[in-house]
């Protein structure tokens, strides 16, 4: 009997979740981050505003899971990536086509999670996102997994920029880490552009990425 009631409260915990998770998302599209008040998600979601300290740490959290819900197109084009037969560099850039795409279509959304508060812990909110919502879970190459899996932006960018070392360009052992800050700082500079200035042309905010990295690699 105690297991049985074990089970249903985690059900019910998992079901009332997920109407946060949802009703913050709601509450982004509709109003933007700005948007996202403690208040106006537990009552979107039909609580009270206290009730949501029950299921996660701060409002900064919830707002992390539901921004993963913007990665959706953006993960399963990576798992169509994954199946690819590509060269290394060929797969790297790719990937950055991927994430470039991505951010620069919700730019606000995408700067918070990869350079906001809770930027450092990546890996605990997706893992935990994906807990909540396993259906979403696709499914990567082992290179593309630990890529997307990383702690935060710089270890994400680092995994996915080492297999370039074995390759005949400008990226080696003793440079890989400096080459790998430049590229995320040029990132985060062109998508802060983007943020101030939604009227700029998100394609040539991609080509000019592209070609910093392009440049610094080498490739």
């Amino acid at each position: 009997m105690k297991e049985l009631e074990l089970l249903e409260k985690e059900e019910n915990k998992k079901y009332n979740t997920i109407r946060f998770v949802n009703a913050a998302q709601e509450i982004i599209d509709e109003e933007g981050l700005k948007g996202a008040s403690i208040r106006k998600i537990s009552q979107r979601a039909g609580f009270h505003n206290s009730t949501i300290y029950l299921y996660f740490k701060d409002l900064d959290q919830l707002i992390m899971l539901a921004s993963m819900k913007y990665f959706r197109e953006y993960s399963h084009s990576l798992e169509l990536q994954s199946q690819k037969q590509l060269s290394t560099v060929e797969n790297f850039l790719s990937i950055w086509n991927l994430f470039i795409d991505a951010i620069l279509t919700n730019p606000h959304i995408f700067y918070n999670f990869f350079f906001g508060k809770r930027s450092d812990n990546l890996k605990e909110i997706m893992n935990l996102y994906y807990q909540i919502f396993p259906e979403e879970r696709d499914q990567f190459s082992e290179d593309i997994e630990s890529m997307y899996f990383g702690s935060n932006i710089n270890e994400r960018c680092l995994n996915l920029l080492h297999p370039l070392i074995k390759e005949k360009n400008l990226v080696t052992d003793k440079n890989v880490s400096m080459l790998n800050e430049i590229t995320v700082s040029y990132c985060k500079y062109k998508l802060m552009q983007k943020c101030q200035d939604p009227s700029l042309d998100s394609q040539q905010i991609k080509k000019d990425i592209l070609a910093a990295i392009s440049h610094v690699t080498g490739i």
